[in-house]
């Protein structure tokens, strides 16, 4: 029961992250050196400068930061640390998915056997794994900007920044229950064993 639920936090935290990296505008700024009317909207994959041409109407123009072989305006954007930012993500998406196809092989496994404890084992290290890479990317991201010299506001982040500390809150939750549950699981194990081999009295 606890590793069901543990799953279920895995999945929603999973499809949370994958929708935040996949979105564009997790911060925005105004560069010092550029017009006012250039905004700079900054995400994991992707940069976009958007500038107002009047009536309302905006130009965007984005470039994708993993096809770039270096910083072309180093006022919105440091090559090292976006690239850094962008592998996390993508390691921490794929292993997300990885992991859910492990535990839905747990799911079918009926005996819990010495193998399968280690098969859990495994899938906590992953998911330790996963928290860890999710919770360095928007770490990273926040460094970049303090480099830029771009102050901290809440109000520069938008929803899938949120969404993405989010995401790394449910990771957590997800990690901590499958602890729970092995540790259920090896107790529960351990005192079978125990009455297994506890010497019966003949008489």
């Amino acid at each position: 029961m606890l590793f069901l639920i543990s799953f279920a936090w895995l999945v929603a935290a999973s499809f949370a992250f994958v929708l935040a990296i996949l979105t564009p505008n997790w911060l925005s700024f105004i560069p010092s050196e550029e017009p006012e009317s250039i905004t700079v909207e900054r995400g994991i994959f992707y940069i976009c400068n958007s500038s107002q041409i009047g009536n309302g109407y905006k130009i965007t123009q984005c470039l994708s930061i993993i096809e770039q072989k270096s910083s072309s305006n180093r006022n919105t954007w440091l090559y090292e640390l976006a690239i850094a930012c962008a592998v996390l993500a993508i390691a921490c998406a794929g292993l997300s998915i990885i992991v859910l196809w492990l535990s839905g092989i747990y799911f079918q496994v009926r005996r819990r056997t010495k193998d399968t404890l280690c098969f859990l084992f495994c899938i906590i290290l992953l998911t330790l794994i996963i928290f860890c890479s999710s919770f360095v990317v928007w770490i990273l991201l926040i460094a970049e900007t303090l480099k830029l010299g771009i102050s901290i506001d809440r109000h520069r982040f938008s929803w899938p920044m949120w969404l993405a500390v989010g995401a790394t809150g449910g990771y957590l939750m997800s990690l901590l229950i499958m602890i729970f549950s092995f540790c259920a699981i090896y107790k529960r194990k351990n005192k079978i064993n125990q009455n297994y081999y506890r010497p019966r009295n003949q008489f």
